[in-house]
């Protein structure tokens, strides 16, 4: 009894089921290099959460009475707003939207206000968790101005003309 989990970049994990919710999890938190106190669930192929996430008792409970064997899942990270903010939902496999559209547009749906990307392509909570591979640079804008005022600074006249 197992399943196949994706993440990461294209990574695939092979998982079984005959496990408690809160081992999977744990274990899947692990593989993809999330913080302990980061909330995980699944997304099956036809964009169905298994809200893993809600099971009242994960250490008790089997992964497999809310897994179907032999599938595949997109591992995700559990965003709870704060206050009145809603629940985000961002695919913890990087390129969803190229590997599998029709499953980034649930999740946006899944997620009701979406977080924003910037010039990155990162969601500025992927920014937050770290997953960005290159440091945030500012918009193009920014850079633009940045490496004028360099081209000015050395060139041997100076700023002035």
């Amino acid at each position: 009894m197992f399943i196949t989990v994706s993440y990461g970049a294209d990574c695939h994990e092979i998982v079984n089921v005959q496990c408690r919710v809160l081992s999977l999890t744990a274990h899947l938190k692990r593989k993809c290099q999330c913080r302990p106190e980061d909330c995980v669930d699944l997304l099956d192929e036809s964009g169905t959460l298994m809200n893993l996430s809600q099971v009242e008792s994960p250490g008790s409970e089997l992964a497999r009475k809310y897994l179907q064997e032999r599938q595949h899942y997109i591992l995700i990270r559990v965003v709870r707003g704060e206050n009145s903010e809603p629940t985000c939902y961002e695919s913890l496999l990087e390129n969803l939207e190229e590997h599998h559209p029709e499953l980034a547009e649930r999740l946006q749906k899944l997620s009701a206000h979406p977080p924003l990307k910037d010039g990155t392509g990162k969601t500025s909570t992927q920014r937050k968790f770290g997953q960005a591979k290159e440091p945030h640079l500012g918009s193009p804008a920014k850079l633009r101005s940045t490496q004028q005022t360099k081209k000015v600074l050395s060139s041997p006249a100076g700023p002035d003309t």
